[in-house]
């Protein structure tokens, strides 16, 4: 083999790897991209579906608050009547 027929596999063999490369990174950045856009979305439903969840705790809270506070204040008030 000459130098010239060496130098040209070299640079054909850059060449095919450079753009498997360049073709590599496109698509990982592509599935970074949509990736980032699914795990948005994810979030979104998380703190909607939080957002509900917590708005029908709150009827539930304000019961046990009530019933705890009425629960003290007989037990204050049977305890003087002895």
């Amino acid at each position: 083999m000459t130098m010239k027929s060496l130098f040209q596999n070299a640079k054909n063999a850059v060449g095919s790897t450079s753009t498997k490369v360049a073709a590599g990174a496109a698509v990982s950045v592509g599935m970074i991209g949509n990736a980032q856009a699914d795990a948005s979305a994810a979030f979104s439903e998380i703190q909607s579906t939080g957002a509900d969840m917590a708005g029908q705790a709150w009827p539930v809270v304000a019961a046990i608050t009530a019933s705890l506070i009425g629960i003290k204040l007989f037990k204050k008030f049977a305890n003087r009547a002895s």
